[in-house]
């Protein structure tokens, strides 16, 4: 369960993520920059299966998968691999456009469907969808916000969208980091499970992510609790990385 936006500035770009689970889940390790085949990247690691739900690597290639509810199967015995090992294994990628093709070249039956976002400086967010059928690549710009609920999904994407359309139209149409950060620690259009920053008997958003890609620098702030009692002001905290380019 996740909620993701961002906002792009030429060769650079925001990216934010709320993260929701049940109370049962573990807790997920915060974010450190590791290497996988020469490559650095920083990404958290979950608390169950060891996989990354969330990621970036010294090229300015992000990550971000979120699990499609609405596609998946109840109730199968059937041993399927956790979709966060997929992004783990893929943060060396160099582009979009090699994500893609090295997904193109899994067996997805491995998985339950999933929403994996990729984004690169410079570029549009390209979204790769597995629906447990079949693959399917697209422009994720005007799907923005991504939303994944499995409390309701129809409900949950059509209120946190109108919701963020309500905040650019605000100002004046265009999307910046202050405007993402208000809309992830929103609790419109009221506490609960239809809010960004999500509240429920048995689940809540339980982190928060914010990707900063610069011209030579990349920064990940992290906060392990929910984004209403965060302070943009903490960003400075982030976890810092050279950008190669």
């Amino acid at each position: 369960m996740c909620t993701v936006s961002w906002a792009h500035q030429g060769d650079e770009f925001d990216l934010m993520c709320n993260r929701d689970e049940r109370h049962s889940r573990s807790r997920a390790s915060a974010p450190v920059v590791s290497e996988m085949r020469g490559v650095r990247f920083i990404a958290p690691a979950d608390g169950d299966h060891g996989g990354t739900w969330i990621g970036v690597n010294q090229f300015g290639v992000a990550l971000c998968l979120l699990n499609r509810y609405e596609d998946q199967s109840e109730g199968e015995a059937h041993p399927y691999t956790s979709r966060g090992l997929l992004v783990k294994n893929l943060m060396d990628a160099s582009s979009r456009i090699e994500a893609q093709t090295r997904v193109e070249g899994i067996d997805l039956s491995q998985f339950q469907p999933f929403t994996l976002a990729a984004f690169e400086p410079g570029e549009k967010c390209l979204l790769i969808e597995w629906t447990g059928c079949e693959m399917r690549v697209g422009d994720g710009e005007s799907a923005k916000p991504l939303v994944s609920s499995s409390f309701d999904q129809a409900g949950a994407r059509d209120s946190r969208k109108r919701l963020f359309e309500e905040l650019a139209g605000a100002s004046g149409g265009s999307a910046d980091a202050r405007l993402l950060m208000n809309f992830h620690q929103s609790h419109a259009p009221a506490r609960g499970p239809y809010s960004p920053c999500m509240h429920r008997d048995d689940a809540r958003t339980v982190s928060f992510s914010y990707i900063k890609v610069a011209a030579n620098s990349i920064r990940f702030f992290y906060f392990a609790d929910s984004p209403c009692l965060a302070s943009f002001e903490n960003a400075d905290e982030a976890i810092r990385m050279e950008r190669s380019n």
